[in-house]
């Protein structure tokens, strides 16, 4: 079957959408599924290019509003290939490409990927709601990435009998560097640390991620302990500044972008993996299963609604803390460095759930047999 990947961005612009479009885009074309990638690019030319095995039309955007590119080329490459496929799978939470989709109109059939419903932008959605109803009556089947987000989304709840669960997943070398290369950033790392134990997160500094919480709750830990912070965004100064307003220079440090080498370098000094997110935002948490693969215990948070808490097992792969609560943040976060022991027990609890639900073959796999469901209907 051939299929074309409607989305927002596509690597080298990596995020949680990105990672999953990417593993799956790799994985149908390794099993001889023709697969082409549709996105937005970054800047005002469409380009034409291949990442990997998979050929990349990247639309020119003229800007960025409510985090969606303003891509009208969407439109009119869509509709160029209208008829080459027989599968379209659309990423959302993306509006241009929802347009596209209801402009061009392929003749293939439709899979949306629900990663996430819209969740603050609330006045831009009473405008967006018609062309978002539409799109879920047009599609053939619907991808939801967790039970309990398929469960909750008010938006999904009139599509049930076309709703299917498929969870995310990434490759078991994912975290894999060479190994010279990994030592000599490891080294390096503990040269700026010491033996300090560290706590490791990782995330685009957006309100909902809760970086704001993580750091209140760093007050309330050993002054010993070693909070880093990776990732970039709009609210990364604020972080950093609100960290020297506070005194905690020397135990809390947001590093800004990170490679993959210093990534894995972190995973691998790290004693703990925290992922303080607030609110449905955070439908899954992509970075968790990285965290898993590299056998890390986890500390995460109560979302109702939010895949987050039946990815991280509570009490098994970690713990699970109230929203927006730096007090139980904290105490989990104490327990977890205080607690060897217990925390290398979740780590490998991590790794094998890791192996059994969330590789990126099993989401391929999964995928295909929505795929045929869909074609034989």
């Amino acid at each position: 079957m051939k299929t074309l990947q409607l989305t927002k961005f596509y690597p080298p612009v990596f995020g949680g959408i990105e990672t999953a479009t990417y593993e799956l885009a790799e994985g149908l074309v390794s099993r001889g599924h023709p697969t082409d990638v549709l996105c937005a690019n970054t800047e005002r030319p469409t380009v034409r290019d291949r990442f990997g095995p998979v050929a990349v039309t990247r639309a020119g955007s003229y800007a960025k509003l409510l985090s969606t590119s303003m891509a009208p080329a969407l439109i009119t490459e869509l509709a160029k290939v209208r008829k080459q496929y027989e599968i379209v799978h659309v990423h959302l939470p993306n509006p241009m490409a929802n347009v596209a989709l209801q402009l061009a109109r392929p003749s293939a059939k439709v899979v949306l990927h629900w990663h996430s419903d819209i969740i603050s932008q609330t006045r831009a959605l009473k405008l967006y709601e018609p062309l978002q109803a539409s799109m879920l009556r047009r599609a053939d089947a619907i991808i939801a990435t967790s039970p309990p987000y398929a469960d909750a989304s008010p938006w999904l709840d009139a599509y049930r009998d076309k709703v299917h669960v498929v969870p995310l997943g990434i490759h078991p070398q994912r975290l894999r560097q060479p190994a010279d290369a990994l030592i000599a950033a490891r080294a390096a790392l503990r040269r700026r640390t010491g033996e300090r134990p560290i706590i490791f997160s990782i995330g685009r500094m957006a309100t909902y991620k809760g970086f704001d919480i993580l750091i209140e709750a760093a007050r309330l830990l050993d002054p010993e302990t070693l909070v880093l912070v990776g990732g970039g965004g709009e609210l990364l100064s604020a972080h950093q500044r609100k960290v020297q307003e506070l005194g905690l220079a020397k135990r809390v440090i947001f590093t800004g972008r990170l490679s993959d080498l210093d990534v894995a370098a972190h995973m691998a000094e790290a004693c703990v993996f925290c992922l303080p997110s607030t609110n449905r935002a955070e439908a899954f948490g992509m970075v968790l299963l990285e965290a898993m693969l590299a056998g890390l215990p986890i500390v995460a948070t109560q979302i109702t609604g939010s895949g987050v808490p039946w990815v991280n097992t509570h009490g098994e792969t970690g713990l699970n803390v109230a929203a927006s609560d730096p007090q139980e943040l904290a105490a989990a976060l104490r327990q977890l460095v205080a607690d060897p022991t217990l925390a290398r027990r979740m780590g490998a609890a991590g790794r094998q759930r890791f192996e059994s639900r969330f590789t990126a073959d099993r989401m391929v796999e999964e995928t295909i047999e929505v795929y045929r469901h869909v074609l034989s209907a």
